[in-house]
């Protein structure tokens, strides 16, 4: 469903370290002033016409994201030194690092890294996606409530958008708003929308890509963690959005067996 957005890039990506020969020393900054919510925001005022990416590495552990200034990226491999760099395209898929730092991440509860707002997952208290999640779990009164009337939401009014896969390149990003609005998506759609949802009501909500056991092309879904279970549950709404779209029965919680996560954010 999703095959275009994942693109392997840790086999092409060339580390070097390079003479600050773009930015000054001054034009990156990283701002570690959100640390207790489990995120670092980078801004850069240097001029490039080189693409430009941000890497979170923990360990053995890395991710790569395109950046804009601005952005915020999560530090979801748990408590401990982060290594944060920005990379500069040199050419074709060979990058090099232009300046990097460490961060030291030590939250209290390690859930909350996934109820913030980042670049995959972008939401804020003015979004209609938002506004439309507090209205639809006013009355909640667990986790689980709110959940349930959100899959429910989304999962009806959303309806898979078979077109759109070819249409997007691969450096596309869902606006929750205008899937809102389209009331159409791919599973990344679904997936951003329906975390931004739950997180913006407290609920902690990963986006995973990855592979489903009856699904050929890359897929992405959403786990979620229930407080008063203590656990996280598996919850793919772009699946279920199709089947009953074709009027077959569904099952909000599926079994962890059937997905393989490549990528957990």
């Amino acid at each position: 469903m999703w095959r275009k957005f994942v693109i392997s890039l840790f086999a092409a990506i060339y580390l070097m370290t390079a003479a600050f020969n773009v930015f000054a020393k001054d034009d990156v900054i990283f701002d570690k002033s959100h640390l207790s919510t489990g995120i670092i925001r980078v801004n850069y005022n240097g001029q490039s016409s080189s693409k430009l990416k941000c890497m979170v590495q923990k360990q053995s552990n890395a991710y790569y994201y395109d950046l804009a200034s601005g952005d915020s990226f999560p530090l979801q491999f748990g408590n401990g030194e982060y290594t944060i760099a920005i990379l500069e395209n040199v050419e074709g898929k060979k990058y090099r690092i232009i300046k990097k730092d460490t961060v030291n991440l030590q939250l209290k509860n390690q859930n909350d890294v996934f109820l913030t707002s980042i670049k995959l997952i972008n939401w804020n208290e003015n979004a209609d996606a938002v506004k439309k999640a507090k209205e639809l779990t006013r009355d909640s009164k667990t986790d689980m409530d709110k959940v349930i009337a959100i899959y429910e939401y989304v999962t009806r009014q959303i309806a898979y958008d078979n077109k759109k896969i070819s249409l997007i390149g691969p450096d596309y990003m869902p606006v929750i708003d205008e899937v809102l609005k389209d009331r159409k998506g791919i599973c990344y759609d679904y997936c951003s929308l329906f975390a931004a949802m739950l997180r913006s009501v407290s609920v902690p909500t990963k986006l995973i890509m990855g592979h489903k056991n009856d699904i050929e092309t890359y897929h992405s879904w959403n786990g979620v963690y229930i407080k008063e279970k203590g656990k996280w549950l598996t919850i793919d709404t772009a699946y279920d959005s199709i089947l009953l779209q074709r009027n077959l029965p569904v099952s909000m919680i599926k079994e962890d067996g059937q997905y393989k996560a490549d990528k957990e954010y």
